[in-house]
């Protein structure tokens, strides 16, 4: 019998929906709940399973079963209607079950009789399968198991559709961050009292040389001179007002700093983009960037930045210690690699390049 009430376990569900391990404690908590075994979640994207989570006492059946088990699976059928809980024995003949290959060799070595089961729709070309067994040593699952599983389900649903949205908006926001950390230059994004809401890795990296401030608890940007700060803090709050600006300051080592903040939104609130740049900033293209984005060989893209540079063939040739027909030679490969017509295409290409890492 549970210790659980019903309330517990809905509100156990609920809760997991934000947790990272929360599919391991949803299905522990119906393991409980119901007085099962084992329990676990699958989840099928677009025909493909790419997600599964089971407890322990059935850990090790999820790799044979996927290798070679799953096509004898005589329980299959059982999960063709959404939203309706079904019991193993609704489509299959035990007594045949109990001679198959499927449970001698592989179901019955888990616990696996008499199955219950869930298919919920999450959504379009998304499924979650929920799954759960109690060994023929005890009583079979039976109409009174598929009740309580069966009132449980609109909140499954939920709860599992909620996970999904907070985990893909949790993604989107990483790939936002790594963007930003893609950049040499450093991004602040601040709200309307110009107080740092998220900043990137070069941001960090002046904060913690003492070359901006970042405010104590969120407080707001500074940079340079208290006279600059008051500036820059009165460029973000134009910057909500939707008018952008720019200014210039100087770093306490005496480096110029230039800034151009701009308005931006997200969810409906407005925010200012401060991006800072320093003087001394290395330039945005070297040999090792060009290697990567085109697949040039590192000495094509270092005539790449010689001609970049104002260099003739014949110059970037003797700097290089090459002949100038090999030059050309290699000239002809970067136009093939970076798809630029001729040396002024390249040349366009080269300076229209974003400064990333």
């Amino acid at each position: 019998m549970s210790t659980l009430s019903r309330d517990e376990v809905i509100a156990a569900i609920y809760g997991a929906a934000s947790e990272p391990d929360g599919l391991s404690r949803i299905a522990y908590t119906l393991r409980t709940y119901l007085d099962v075994d084992s329990a676990g979640i699958w989840f099928v994207d677009r025909g493909g399973i790419v997600d599964i989570i089971q407890t322990a006492d059935i850990a090790e059946s999820v790799e044979p079963y996927l290798q070679y088990y799953r096509t004898l699976d005589p329980w299959t059928a059982s999960r063709k209607t959404p939203g309706r809980v079904y019991l193993g024995s609704d489509t299959v003949d035990e007594a045949g079950l109990l001679r198959s290959e499927f449970y001698n060799d592989f179901a019955r070595h888990f616990g696996m009789v008499r199955p219950m089961g869930l298919v919920l729709d999450l959504e379009p070309g998304s499924i979650a399968t929920l799954a759960l067994n109690r060994s023929e040593t005890q009583r079979f699952l039976g109409e009174a198991d598929r009740a309580v599983l069966q009132d449980l389900a609109i909140h499954l649903k939920a709860a599992l559709s909620l996970r999904g949205r907070i985990q893909a908006e949790r993604e989107v926001g990483l790939a936002r961050s790594a963007a930003l950390d893609a950049v040499r230059f450093a991004v602040v994004v601040c709200d309307g009292e110009a107080r740092v809401r998220t900043l990137n890795a070069a941001a960090g990296e002046l904060a913690a040389s003492g070359l901006i401030g970042l405010g104590p608890r969120g407080g707001g940007l500074t940079v340079g001179a208290p006279q600059d700060g008051r500036t820059l803090q009165a460029l973000v709050r134009s910057a909500l007002q939707g008018q952008p600006g720019a200014m210039r300051a100087r770093c306490p080592d005496g480096t110029g700093l230039s800034i151009l903040v701009t308005p931006t939104r997200h969810e409906e609130r407005s925010h200012a983009l401060v991006c800072l740049t320093r003087d001394d900033t290395p330039p945005g293209l070297d040999a090792g960037t060009l290697v990567r984005l085109f697949g040039v060989s590192p000495a094509q893209a270092e005539l790449c930045l010689l001609l970049l540079a104002g260099r003739t063939f014949e110059e970037a040739a003797a700097e290089r210690g090459i002949a100038t027909s090999t030059a050309r030679s290699y000239f002809a490969l970067i136009l093939a690699r970076t798809g630029a017509r001729n040396l002024r295409d390249l040349l366009r290409l080269l300076t229209s390049l974003p400064q990333i890492l």
